[in-house]
Order: structure tokens, then C-alpha cells, then sequence
């Protein structure tokens, strides 16, 4: 599993984690590696901005609620710098307890609705990465 800053396997897909409460984090990266993918986590949106930089992430499972810069503000930076630099932006899945009405203004591929059920997790991977 790779962490901020680590180097990986440059044959599977790379999902990238943005989730600061390390059990769930954990978990997801659990699914990910499981379903043959790569995991890589970052504990907040300014972590996850300079991952997105340096890495080519196939998949974003990104939670709102963070500390330093929260999921929304991390959505604005990737699709504006997206935008500006004309590439192509990989999917994007928001992950909430809020229920998902409270992201429907938000510019995403999926909702995973917390607590998230193991299928339904990797269905989304399924459907966005194959």
C-alpha cells in the first residue's frame, strides 16, 4: 500500500484515497489493493493536491469533511487546474455521511455513502477502472 510520497507499481491502476480518519482510509485501501488496483492515501485535500501532481491517479475516492483544505475545496483546485491545463480529469467519488442530498451541487461521478458497503465499493472501482 502506498503512502504520500511513496513509489508504486507502475502496472496497476492508482486510486488515490483523500480521507482523514485512518480506519476508513485503511479500509478502502484494503478494497482497492483487493481488487487489484493501487492505493494511495492522503490525510487532506492540500495532501491530495500535491499527490495529484506528482502521480497519475487513475481514481479519486475523495471523503468532504477534512481538516486544512475539506473535500470541496480540494473538488474546485483538481477541476479548475484540470481545466485550465485542458487535461483530462480522472473519475471522482465522494464519500459522505451527510446523505446525498448534501452533495448534489457537487461536481462528481458517484456518491459512496458512509458507512459504505465492501460491493458497493468495488462496483464503483469495477465501473470506473475497467
Amino acid at each position: 500500500m502506498s503512502q504520500s510520497g511513496a513509489t508504486h507499481d507502475a502496472g496497476r491502476a492508482l486510486v488515490l484515497i483523500v480521507e482523514d480518519e485512518e480506519p476508513i482510509a485503511l479500509a478502502l485501501s484494503f478494497i482497492v489493493e483487493d481488487a487489484g488496483y493501487e492505493p494511495l492515501i492522503a490525510r487532506h485535500g492540500r495532501e491530495a493536491i500535491e499527490l495529484t501532481r506528482t502521480h497519475q491517479v487513475a481514481l479519486i475516492i475523495t471523503d468532504l469533511m477534512m481538516p486544512v483544505m475539506t473535500g470541496q475545496e480540494f473538488i474546485a483546485i483538481l477541476r479548475s487546474g484540470a481545466h485550465a491545463d485542458g487535461e483530462q480529469r480522472p473519475p471522482l467519488i465522494i464519500m459522505t455521511a451527510a446523505g446525498s442530498g448534501y452533495v448534489e451541487n457537487i461536481d462528481a461521478d458517484a456518491v459512496l455513502l458512509k458507512p459504505f458497503e465492501v460491493e458497493y465499493v468495488e462496483e464503483l472501482l469495477t465501473r470506473f477502472l475497467t
